[in-house]
């Protein structure tokens, strides 16, 4: 699976089918939305208007600084973030992937802004369904490089990264799958770029990932090159345990 990061007009359009089949799913599914539960029609709504806004700024219709730029898209992620749960309710699969590729249009659009990333579950999630599905290495080494972009990106709030014990953390899991994409590429300047920005973004965890890296070194069978890499970081972050 190729990373599609297409134009926020692309994106609309997508989301107009996607808004089509999410009515007719509803249609289908009387007991989907619990009594206290926004209305599915409000939050696609709302979502429309967060596509009204962004082609605003595009036209240059409204001066925005990047505080706005930032708000904008934390909007429509929320947003986004809503109707993923609502798929996965209505068991619409394939539409939530396909909502994954809108918030990574609505991430790249932040970060071509100059924004800051408020928001990045419904980013990292469609970021993982990517990594799955992508085996050339090209590819990864192109969504290793956009990952590291969210990661820069990301608010100052998330970089703290102070929830370190909730090993769910979005922040946790961006950078741990980008380790893991960049280890699949086999590409040793990438490995290595990516390696010491995670030992820089998480400090506690990069020692764990390391070890568990060495083991799958073996048990993958992977190029003596990639191993080198592996256990270079691996004995960096090596630190002996005080008993």
């Amino acid at each position: 699976m190729e990373i599609s990061i297409t134009s926020i007009a692309e994106a609309r359009a997508n989301f107009a089918g996607l808004s089509d089949r999410f009515n007719e799913a509803m249609l289908a599914s009387a007991s989907a939305m619990a009594s206290n539960e926004e209305p599915l029609e409000i939050t696609i709504t709302a979502m429309n208007q967060f596509f009204d806004i962004v082609e605003g700024v595009e036209a240059k219709r409204t001066d925005f600084v990047v505080n706005d730029i930032s708000d904008i898209g934390e909007h429509g992620l929320s947003l986004l973030e809503k109707l993923m749960l609502k798929a996965d309710a209505l068991q619409l699969s394939q539409e939530k992937l396909n909502l994954g590729q809108v918030a990574l249009v609505i991430a790249d659009w932040v970060i071509q802004h100059d924004g800051y990333i408020n928001l990045l579950e419904p980013i990292v999630d469609a970021l993982a369904q990517v990594a799955n599905a992508t085996q050339e290495p090209e590819q990864l080494i192109a969504l290793a490089a956009f990952m590291g972009e969210i990661a820069d990106a990301s608010s100052d709030m998330i970089k703290q990264d102070i929830e370190v014990t909730n090993m769910h953390r979005p922040w946790r899991i961006l950078n741990i799958n980008r380790g893991i994409v960049a280890t699949r590429t086999n590409d040793v300047a990438t490995m290595r770029n990516v390696f010491a920005s995670l030992i820089k973004a998480l400090p506690l965890d990069a020692p764990g990932f390391f070890k568990e890296g060495m083991s799958e070194m073996v048990r993958l069978n992977y190029p003596q090159a990639v191993c080198d890499v592996m256990q270079e970081y691996f004995e960096q972050t090596d630190m002996p345990q005080i008993h």
